[in-house]
């Protein structure tokens, strides 16, 4: 089921039928036609008053604090270690590396649950339910079918026994295990289906061989027993091990060889033999007193066999003399016989006799067992099936609770550490004091069940950051590759073993009551349902949002963007044509890991299938990418002619669109306020997607494979959404390079979108400027279209001339403000994004300004 419907999915989702691909060419031959000479940016560099520092010594100071999102501290941290490595700066890497680190080390950093809790859990029992409970049914009824067939060949083996009389026990121990060979040889010729047989084959292998052994190490410590109590003790203790069922008769014998064992070893003098010597008398038969005493000693028979059961107790008992003539018998012939005889000779003798006589009636009760042994075998066989049978019943009737419990058990096996318990959805603010002068103060506050929406993304992008650069035996690497699994799974919701529809945290954006349904996404197609996660959407646990989904109609074009440059970044780890952490960590577990209970083919399957987990993780991000089209879409569109268009109604005008952005939907309504910073960052998360979805070719996956009725496979059509998204991305890119650049060549904070004359708010902000950069750097590097660069370059000259300042040596704010932490390292990563794309001059000069700054930055603590 979780294949088909991803696979519709996929072919509904991932086309952005912007009709940008009917129109785009045209557009890219009327206004973004190569020129044949470049002609570079209009302006040039400015020499900066930069003073030379020596060696190093005056790195200036840094210092800052505040309370931050998640998302921003995980944005900062993450482009500290990109900065690093632009940079070639191992130090910078491992200081951004230990913040993220830091963060997860505090206990309120996010929200806990059980793995056995975990969406994952949950997705696994209701997906596997139906096919598993069939084939349990199935199972049980070809067990039901196996069972007489099974004891009709065991009981036919019988007369192929050797038929040599049995001697002791040794040679019924071999007789047994030559039964058992004809059994195990006889298992393949009684047409049972392979699961039985091989099963059948495995069990009685696994009991009888370690059985046998034991048999054989108990004769062996039989033998060497010199004492009747050493005897019992041995025989009692392999009762209880083995299980065995004594007869009446047997265990009345046991309890009167406790007894006698008792007195053999009180036997002291002549009267406690002589007790002993009566006890004995009077546990056997009138027979077996002929057998075994008469030949040893006819006067004691004789004068035994005419006590009454008084006198033979008077006999055994101490001071009691009885009568006169047994009286004198006892104190003139019997005791002082046995005193001559010797008291310990006598015991020895007794001891051997005794436990001679408990030998030869175990060799009695295993030579009777011989006889029945093919009735045995059958009879034991079929309880083992019965039993079997039985607990295959039960997991059947309660699957869910099963598979729970196998979970729970599993989870302290691979989480020690937390007894199983894993890292769910994080915290929305950090308290964040960093320093070149003392060491960093971070603490989360505490998560709340109230999950924003924008440190989705960037906690997501953050923990793949870790994963890729954390040893694969580190011991936290396993909960956060899970933690992530999970949140993929939340973010999709999914149907649980019920059958009942657990909420995703793509939520509805204009629409009441169709939840998204990932496991059945026809309605996908309706151009009237979109799904995204609300700015803030209370949750039930780690991972789950709340049943009564209740939620402002809130949809920040910042939380979009987060979260489609989150999931790309996701896809780096679960792109299942690529060598990833994803198969150090998840790879190698089986489902057959979560249990020893069954053995089957099924079992060896991967429990966390790499290429249906980059399907979700595709799934996932195509939800939101396909909202551009929808009617709640977030993306405008300008014309040749600056009309304003939204991308679910560009396939209905004859205008032709050259410029996009994004906005955000406040209430259910789309506002007419862009913003630089959420432009900006669409695009880099567009370019984040395509990246990740490089060499998908070379997928594996099934469902992407799969062609529908029309012969089309979801690939294909992934792959010209892929060709979509670079139109919408030059279409930004022209937004940008077009509308949010003045004539000061700087980007401006905001736009209005009322106005068709498009006013600008000429707030300049460097981190503005340095986002803008970016972006264009990375339209440039996509759609090879050299504006796009030449732009950017004019962006870093302006803030030369503009927003330079001498004292400090850095960029300034347009309203004199100097820039925080995070506005200086994302400034820093602009800035070593572009310098090997500038004049020789201007990046020498560069490099001048950022030294000292990334000198700073290394002094982090």
């Amino acid at each position: 089921m979780l294949r088909k419907s991803l696979h519709i999915l996929m072919s509904s989702a991932l086309p952005l039928t912007l009709a940008l691909s009917a129109c785009a060419p045209k557009v890219e031959e009327r206004v973004f036609e190569k020129p044949q000479t470049s002609f570079g940016p209009q302006s040039k560099d400015t020499r900066l008053n930069l003073r030379v520092r020596q060696f190093g010594k005056d790195t200036p100071a840094l210092y800052w604090a505040g309370t931050i999102g998640s998302a921003r501290f995980f944005e900062i941290a993450e482009a500290l270690h990109t900065l690093g490595a632009k940079t070639e700066n191992p130090a910078l890497q491992q200081t951004g590396l230990s913040w993220i680190r830091q963060y997860y080390s505090n206990p309120q950093s996010t929200l806990t649950t059980e793995l056995a809790d975990s969406p994952f859990a949950a997705l696994a029992t209701g997906q596997t339910q139906e096919q598993v409970r069939g084939t349990l049914t199935e199972v049980l009824a070809d067990i039901e079918k196996s069972r007489p067939v099974i004891r009709r060949h065991i009981e036919a083996l019988g007369p192929g026994l050797p038929q040599v009389p049995i001697k002791n026990l040794k040679e019924i121990l071999s007789r047994a295990e030559t039964f058992t060979r004809m059994v195990l040889a006889e298992i393949p010729n009684m047409g049972l289906i392979p699961v039985i047989e091989s099963g059948l084959t495995e069990e009685f292998q696994k009991k009888t061989t370690p059985l046998f052994a034991e048999v054989r190490t108990l004769l062996a410590k039989l033998a060497a027993t010199k004492t009747l109590t050493e005897t019992l003790r041995l025989i009692d203790d392999a009762v209880k091990q083995f299980e065995v069922e004594l007869t009446p008769e047997l265990q009345t014998s046991m309890l009167q060889g406790r007894k006698l064992a008792v007195g053999l070893d009180r036997m002291s003098d002549a009267q406690s033999a002589l007790t002993v010597i009566v006890d004995v008398w009077r546990m056997l038969t009138p027979a077996e007193r002929e057998q075994n005493f008469k030949p040893v000693n006819e006067t004691l028979y004789d004068f035994l066999s005419k006590q009454s059961e008084d006198e033979l107790i008077c006999l055994a008992t101490e001071g009691c003399n009885g009568g006169i003539i047994d009286g004198i018998t006892k104190k003139i012939f019997i005791l002082p016989k046995i005193k001559k005889f010797g008291v310990e000779t006598l015991q020895r003798d007794l001891n051997n006799a005794t436990r001679q006589y408990v030998v030869t009636s175990i060799e009695s009760f295993a030579a009777d067992f011989v006889k029945t042994m093919p009735q045995t075998f059958a009879d034991n066989i079929d309880v083992g099936l019965t039993d079997k049978a039985a607990a295959i019943t039960r997991v059947r009737d309660g699957y869910q609770n099963y598979v729970q419990n196998l979970f729970k058990v599993w989870q302290k096996k691979v989480l020690p550490a937390t007894g199983g318990v894993l890292p769910g959805f994080e915290s929305a603010q950090v308290l964040f004091e960093a320093s070149t002068s003392k060491a960093l103060n971070l603490k989360p506050a505490a998560a709340s069940a109230q999950l924003r929406a924008d440190s989705i993304g960037p906690a997501m992008a953050a923990n793949v950051l870790l994963l890729e650069e954390t040893p694969a035996d580190d011991p936290n690497a396993f909960a956060i590759m899970l933690a992530q699994v999970n949140k993929l799974v939340a973010i999709a919701g999914y149907r649980d073993a019920d059958n009942n529809l657990v909420p995703a945290l793509l939520a509805p954006v204009n629409h009441e009551g169709t939840l998204l349904d990932i496991m059945n996404f026809d309605a996908s197609k309706d151009p009237g349902l979109s799904f995204r996660v609300p700015d803030v959407i209370k949750l039930r646990d780690a991972y789950h949002a709340d049943h009564e989904m209740t939620y402002e109609k809130d949809f920040s074009a910042a939380a979009f963007a987060s979260q489609i440059r989150g999931l790309s970044r996701m896809m780096r780890l679960t792109a299942d044509w690529k060598k990833t952490a994803y198969d150090e960590q998840l790879g190698p577990i089986k489902a057959q890991d979560l249990t020893q209970d069954a053995q089957h083919e099924d079992l060896q399957q991967p429990l966390f299938p790499k290429d249906m987990l980059f399907a979700l993780n595709l799934g996932n991000a195509a939800v939101l990418l396909q909202d551009i089209t929808k009617k709640a879409t977030p993306v405008f569109m300008l014309s040749l002619n600056n009309h304003l268009l939204w991308a679910d109604s560009y396939g209905t005008t004859n205008e032709t669109a050259v410029m996009a952005g994004i906005v955000d939907i406040k209430k259910g309504e789309r506002t007419h306020t862009v913003s630089t910073r959420d432009t900006t960052n669409f695009l880099l998360a567009l370019s984040e997607f395509l990246d990740a979805t490089e060499g998908v070719e070379n997928t594996k996956s099934s469902i992407l494979l799969e062609k529908d009725a029309n012969g089309e496979a979801p690939l294909e059509i992934l792959n010209a959404g892929r060709k979509d998204m670079r139109l919408l991305i030059l279409a930004i890119s022209n937004f940008i390079s077009n509308q949010l650049i003045t004539a000061d060549k700087l980007a401006v904070t905001k736009m209005n979108l009322n106005e068709r004359t498009l006013e600008m708010n000429k707030d300049y902000r460097v981190e503005q400027q340095a986002l803008a950069i970016r972006a264009l750097l990375k339209g440039w590097q996509i759609t090879k279209i050299d504006s796009y660069l030449w732009s950017a370059q004019e962006i870093y000259y302006a803030m030369n001339r503009q927003m330079f300042n001498d004292k400090e040596e850095f960029y300034i704010n347009s309203d004199g403000s100097k820039l925080s932490l995070p506005e200086r390292i994302n400034t820093l990563l602009a800035l070593s994004e572009l310098k090997p794309h500038l004049p020789e001059e201007s990046r020498l000069q560069l490099e001048k300004l950022m030294n000292p700054w990334l000198d700073a930055l290394k002094k982090l603590k």
